[in-house]
């Protein structure tokens, strides 16, 4: 993409008008009160960031945010101690909630600012107040730094985000170096909205986020999952894991990933069973579609490496436990049709199933292989409970009854009659119990 420099020149784009918005939610009424407010106190009052840029693409917001002159503490006083909430006192960042429609709404109110050095690589630590331009500069990228003015139906463009969204650019405001240098997360975010609006990352900003890539293990395991979670449920998840590995992003967040990926048969193969679960796929699943792609030596290598990305970003038990269980039983849920119902009904009883099943379909289908046991898996699954995971014939009070004490001999008898009851070799529970006897 040919590199265009951000002057941030002043610049109003005048009848953009309200039809933008195409909402009439309570919650656009209920921001829109409140720049009006804000106005009709003498203040300058705009909606600001993502609102605006998802309003111009013909998108209804889910969330609206306003940008105005007034400190904190005006804002406390026009809309009352009871209705606002300081989230971010530093830096003028209030939370105005209230009714509307019987329903509770609120919309970020924040003060107009310049900020400091980043110390930390994601915050400021000192802003000063200012101009609707220079709080402008200071945001990440030219799309997300358009205001609108609801009253005047105007368009306050200082940094060329409306040519950008036209042309379908992430472009850095600024010098993307400063703009990386103050908030590393950045880098995945640019990926991320690119993947989201099918955009592509301007020359300069990509090669500063290639540059700077290592410095993404300064952001917390947490906002790196959330940004990785939403770039994987994206339109373009498969392309949006591409750039990350082409930006040297995938070497710090997935290392054998990274590793596996230099093999373009391999990327490639790993890439399509991501556009497979792009309608299906769950989070974990699409994680388990990246880690496919890996070598895997045995499960105690793919429990080590889990339990490493789960330490690193912090994942649930839940999504690790489901991103594990896919990787080691997806073989077995493409074969199931070949396989004793035995070996394939634990893996679906288990809460992380759906991943599995989900994992195993995008591979069959990739890969060309028969959907049979992926089929059954799924018919299974959709089916009675108790059909899936019937009573279990012999139980341990029928070997205690026998005389049975539990232990090792006690937990054999009870799996093998378990195994033959669902593999069909067992029809009832006297059989069950007389198979049981003779073992004895």
């Amino acid at each position: 993409m040919p590199s265009r420099s951000c002057s941030c020149q002043t610049g109003v784009v005048v009848n953009v008008t309200s039809t933008h918005w195409n909402d009439s939610s309570a919650l656009y009424a209920y921001a829109l009160g409140i720049v009006q407010k804000l106005q009709s106190a003498g203040f300058i009052a705009y909606f600001a960031g993502g609102c605006v840029r998802d309003a111009l693409m013909g998108n209804q917001p889910h969330d609206y945010d306003v940008a105005t002159n007034a400190t904190l503490q005006e804002v406390t006083n026009i809309f009352g101690v009871r209705n606002t909430l300081a989230i971010g006192a530093a830096f003028g960042v209030a939370c105005v909630h209230g009714k509307l429609g019987g329903v509770r709404h609120q919309v970020e109110v924040a003060t107009f600012r310049s900020d400091g050095i980043y110390s930390d690589g994601r915050h400021p630590d000192s802003v000063t107040f200012s101009s609707p331009e220079e709080d402008a500069k200071r945001r990440d990228f030219t799309i997300n730094g358009m205001f609108f003015d609801p009253i005047a139906e105007t368009l306050k463009d200082f940094v060329g985000g409306k040519e950008d969204l036209e042309i379908g650019v992430i472009r850095a405001i600024g010098v993307p170096e400063h703009r990386i240098n103050e908030d590393k997360l950045r880098m995945l975010r640019a990926v991320r909205f690119a993947a989201r609006f099918g955009f592509e990352i301007e020359t300069d900003t990509a090669q500063a986020i290639a540059r700077h890539a290592e410095q993404i293990q300064m952001v917390s395991g947490e906002r790196i999952a959330v940004e990785i979670k939403k770039l994987l449920e994206s339109a373009r998840p498969a392309w949006g894991m591409e750039q990350i590995y082409e930006l040297n992003l995938l070497d710090v967040l997935m290392p054998e990933v990274a590793t596996a990926w230099r093999d373009r048969e391999t990327r490639d193969q790993s890439k399509r069973q991501l556009d497979k679960l792009k309608e299906i796929g769950s989070f974990t699943s699409r994680v388990g579609a990246l880690l496919l792609s890996c070598r895997w030596s045995g499960g105690k290598q793919i429990k080590r490496v889990v339990l490493g990305l789960k330490e690193s970003w912090k994942l649930s038990n839940t999504d690790s436990s489901r991103i594990e269980h896919s990787l080691q039983h997806v073989g077995t849920i493409m074969s199931a049709h070949e396989c004793p119902w035995s070996e394939v009904q634990p893996i679906l009883i288990a809460e992380e199933a759906v991943s599995v099943v989900e994992l195993a379909r995008a591979v069959a289908e990739e890969r060309g292989h028969s959907l049979g046991g992926v089929t059954l898996c799924e018919q299974a699954l959709a089916g009675p409970s108790d059909q899936l995971d019937p009573p279990r014939f012999l139980t341990g009070a029928d070997l205690q009854s026998m005389g049975i004490v539990p232990g090792p001999v006690f937990a054999k008898l009870l799996g093998e009659a378990r195994s033959k009851q669902l593999d069909g070799e067992l029809r009832t529970a006297e059989e069950a119990i007389a198979w049981a006897k003779e073992k004895r």
